[in-house]
């Protein structure tokens, strides 16, 4: 079964719509999220170190946070140890690191579990505050739709490191430190939410694609992405295909809609790429004027 099938199943039982945001918002205040990275599915020893998945770990759920328009405060940590993972050799120099991700945010360690796994695998819930939370589903007809950022880096690290691709050296390091190393973008996330009104947003963790189709699905709204308008696209383009840019996974940018009319700088990095309307609720791209159609879908957790 596939993810969307799995979850339709779980809440067949349920009357009103489902509502899957990157938090669920309880008691007028909380925010909370559950991530697991797995050896494997979202990265591998042989590239990763001890000290890259501990950030990566930290990072991708304080990004569901991020996009949420929250702070995050408590964390809980389940872990799923291997033969190679529960050696101190690997182990200690995982939790020194995990220690300062969780410091960079001022999040305190609060409990959780550990147990043997035949594969590394890692499971950290986040709690967070926040007064004015932003869904997934809330956003309007003729919303502005902007990207924080660029896409496209992590795959390219991906493939750099799979396929040991040469390419200009600052362009591979950049790509490389994304793939295995992505930042949530929670300062960005503070100042967005501050000075302008947004109606939804998400991060972009298994691509635009995807990822543009659930923000469309909730918000029962049809998403036009003006491919050309992407940072950097045509500059990635030397390396890889728009397919795989538009369908790179675990980026970690925000992805959201407003009324509000908003140009980037180079300290604010947020990009105008497209519109949200009215009509069959989906995501289409246009790329030069015509109709463009991905053959990618992006990451699948199953085929």
């Amino acid at each position: 079964m596939k993810e969307a099938s799995i979850i339709r199943e779980l809440y067949k039982d349920r009357k009103t719509d489902i509502i899957l945001d990157d938090c669920y918002f309880f008691d007028g205040k909380y925010l909370i999220t559950t991530d697991t990275i797995a050896e494997g599915t979202h990265f591998k020893h042989e590239w990763s170190s001890a000290a890259d998945i501990a950030y990566k770990l930290i990072e991708v759920n304080v990004s569901d946070i991020a996009a949420s328009g929250g702070l995050p405060k408590l964390a809980f940590l389940n872990l799923g140890l291997s033969q190679f993972s529960e050696k101190s050799l690997w182990l200690k120099p995982f939790l020194k690191h995990l220690q300062k991700a969780l410091l960079k945010y001022n999040i305190k360690l609060e409990g959780g579990d550990t147990y043997h796994s035949t594969h590394t695998n890692l499971t950290l819930t986040l709690i967070g505050e926040s007064k004015k939370p932003i869904f997934r589903h809330t956003g309007n007809n003729d919303d502005l739709v902007y990207i924080t950022g660029c896409i496209g880096l992590s795959y390219l690290g991906y493939k750099i490191l799979k396929n040991n691709l040469k390419l200009p050296l600052d362009i591979k390091k950049e790509a490389i430190n994304r793939h295995l190393r992505p930042e949530a973008r929670l300062e960005l996330s503070k100042q967005i939410s501050r000075k302008y009104k947004v109606s939804a947003m998400m991060d972009i963790t298994d691509g635009l694609i995807q990822d543009g189709e659930k923000l469309a699905l909730a918000s029962k709204l049809k998403i036009l992405i003006e491919v050309e308008k992407i940072p950097n696209i045509s500059l990635l383009q030397k390396y890889m295909s728009i397919d795989e840019a538009l369908s790179s996974g675990e980026e970690l940018e925000l992805l959201f809609l407003s009324k509000d009319k908003i140009k980037p700088t180079k300290d604010f990095p947020v990009t105008c790429i497209g519109r949200a309307i009215k009509g069959f609720p989906g995501i289409g791209f246009n790329l030069n004027e015509s109709r463009y159609k991905p053959k990618k879908k992006g990451f699948l957790h199953f085929s």
